[in-house]
């Protein structure tokens, strides 16, 4: 049922989210486009930057911006960039495909399978390599679902570790890192799952993150939704996505029996489903629009639990 007054709150946050102040950067509004649009269509689908400008204008991105984003994205291995002419085209790195396939079962769909109660743990050698491959090859591990409880040992419940080993043979230069999977031993002097599960992620400072997610886009009510034009409706698309991107690609996703009650990570993914399953229609024909080209989101795309 529609509230009986739109709320002006919520308005107002979309209207005043852009890039200076309110919502994300412009880089990470262009891995959601990628993500969340241009991805779907295709490994081959390619975007010039005035089509992307288009997207972004909402957010008060200008071309120069978008163009220099752009540039660093290519310059991380995540897009891969083609000159016509005078024309540029930018489409999803070969590289990077499987890592956006990663993060979008991670956004869209959450954990699906149960624990089997083992830990998958990864250990690097502190003497190979140099500190920044070690720092930039846990990150890759984070992405894909790894939390680091010490400076060179990483653990997950839900990573399995052929993941974890594909995701070192990708990134390649390692040859002395330790990737096994086992049960947690318990006993006096030793660390438990759910201590090991808090040595994973701050689970109260990712609870409160989550908790602003809620609050954030509670207000956005049916009316409000009902309410909003195309242009609108495709900005608030890619707010929730983005804003709900970097929390959700932060979090280990522990198994539930390691997580409190009534987590704030679930009630999160549910305000964020709603509301992207109540714009996608009216943002796919805006953003087919600005694209010149079909664009069509499932409705199961984002999975509410």
């Amino acid at each position: 049922m529609l509230s009986d007054v739109e709320s002006p709150s919520a308005r107002a946050d979309l209207d005043a989210a852009v890039c200076s102040g309110g919502a994300p950067s412009a880089r990470n509004l262009l891995v959601t486009v990628f993500g969340d649009v241009v991805a779907p269509l295709g490994p081959e689908t390619e975007l010039t930057v005035q089509q992307l400008s288009a997207v972004l204008a909402d957010f008060g991105a200008s071309e120069r911006l978008v163009r220099t984003s752009l540039t660093r994205l290519v310059n991380d291995d995540l897009l891969a960039a083609r000159a016509s002419g005078r024309r540029s085209f930018y489409r999803v790195a070969p590289t990077a495909i499987d890592l956006f396939a990663t993060a979008d079962d991670r956004i869209y769909r959450g954990q699906s399978e149960p624990w089997d109660g083992h830990w998958t743990v990864v250990v690097l050698d502190g003497a190979e390599s140099t500190p920044e491959r070690r720092a930039v090859l846990r990150q890759e591990l984070v992405v894909r679902g790894m939390g680091v409880v010490a400076p060179n040992v990483l653990a997950s419940p839900i990573v399995s570790p052929l993941t974890a080993a594909e995701t070192i043979g990708r990134f390649g230069g390692f040859e002395q890192v330790l990737v096994t999977r086992s049960s947690v031993v318990t006993g006096a002097g030793l660390i438990d799952p759910a201590a090991l599960a808090r040595r994973c992620v701050e689970l109260d400072q990712l609870e409160q993150r989550y908790e602003a997610i809620v609050e954030r886009f509670a207000a956005f009510d049916d009316r409000t939704l009902a309410g909003l034009d195309e242009s609108a409706a495709a900005k608030l698309r890619l707010l929730v996505v983005s804003t709900f991107r970097r929390v959700v690609l932060a979090d280990p996703m522990l198994p539930v029996e390691l997580l409190p009650r009534e987590w704030a990570g679930a009630r999160a993914r549910r305000q964020a489903a709603r509301v992207y399953r109540a714009v996608s229609a009216t943002s796919d024909r805006h953003l087919a629009a600005l694209l010149g080209r079909p664009v069509e989101t499932p409705e199961s795309r984002f999975r509410p639990t």
